[in-house]
């Protein structure tokens, strides 16, 4: 099924926009990652810089104590930057086991703070060479996978029995199942998509439904929890990179899409489903 609800564009004008998430006080943080920029956009409508890491910021997520942490491709840089709410920027990983990682890209916390990220830069189909990680908040890190052919959206289900990985150009999106010990499980495929290029971003509702940025296809795909399609939202665009809920009732999806160069959003009357930080998290 397709919907027929048309995307209003809220920010236009932004060549690469990606990584949409929410803060606590509803403002809407993105980036542009061929200007290096993260931007926000408050309640006035006007998009402003809000730092500018130098790299190529991909991902974002807040954590509960309003730090905003950065999934960060650059090739001086490779792994997660936590930025503080006046806009400080620290590293947080960028190596494990003494090697640099190749370049995170997505990220998402789990309930105690634990940080989950894609490490994808440089990977292909013909070169499966992404990885996929956990960062403990005492700075550990736990490898998940190798072998991955462009890791890239994450996403924790609600009650935290499995992480999502989507990789791109196997065109699938892969479930890790998570034990009550909180032991990571070896992956099974929960959905292959009809048509490519592939997954990118991805966000669930609370109903459990997971929204699946379809880059190169001009749509959002939506998967039940049994990994069957039920829906599917157009885009204006082909190269629609990830997607967040927000808005003031919290039922709000927001899209990016480079094509177009826009944000967009669509109200659909369903909450997503509760994060750990930013906007909805209690």
């Amino acid at each position: 099924m397709e919907r027929a609800d048309r995307l209003e564009p809220i920010a236009t004008g932004f060549d690469s926009p990606e990584g949409p998430c929410f803060a606590e006080n509803g403002d809407l943080y993105f980036v542009n990652w061929l200007s290096s920029s993260i931007n926000r956009l408050g309640p006035d409508g006007v998009v402003r810089e809000f730092v500018n890491t130098g790299g190529i910021p991909a991902g974002l997520a807040f954590h509960r104590d309003g730090t905003l942490y950065c999934a960060d491709e650059g090739k001086d840089i490779h792994g997660i930057l936590k930025i503080s709410p006046d806009g400080k920027i620290a590293g947080f990983v960028d190596s494990y086991q003494g090697r640099p990682l190749n370049g995170a890209n997505d990220l998402v916390f789990d309930r105690n703070g634990v940080l989950y990220f894609s490490d994808p830069w440089g990977s292909s189909a013909e070169r499966p060479t992404g990885a996929f990680y956990r960062a403990f908040p005492d700075g550990r890190l736990e490898q998940l996978d190798t072998g991955l052919a462009f890791p890239n959206g994450v996403a924790l289900n609600a009650d935290e029995s499995a992480v999502f990985l989507a990789e791109t150009y196997r065109n699938q999106v892969l479930r890790y199942p998570i034990g009550r010990d909180g032991a990571v499980g070896r992956p099974t495929v929960f959905t292959r998509l009809s048509d490519g290029p592939g997954p990118d971003g991805m966000a669930f509702d609370a109903d459990g439904h997971l929204y699946v940025a379809h880059f190169g296809e001009g749509r959002v795909d939506v998967f039940d929890q049994d990994g069957r399609a039920v829906d599917r939202i157009p885009v204006p665009g082909r190269e629609v990179t990830n997607v967040a809920f927000g808005g003031p009732d919290f039922d709000t999806l927001v899209v990016t899409e480079c094509q177009t160069a826009s944000v967009y959003r669509l109200k659909l009357g369903v909450k997503g489903q509760r994060l750990f930080g930013g906007l909805n998290h209690r």
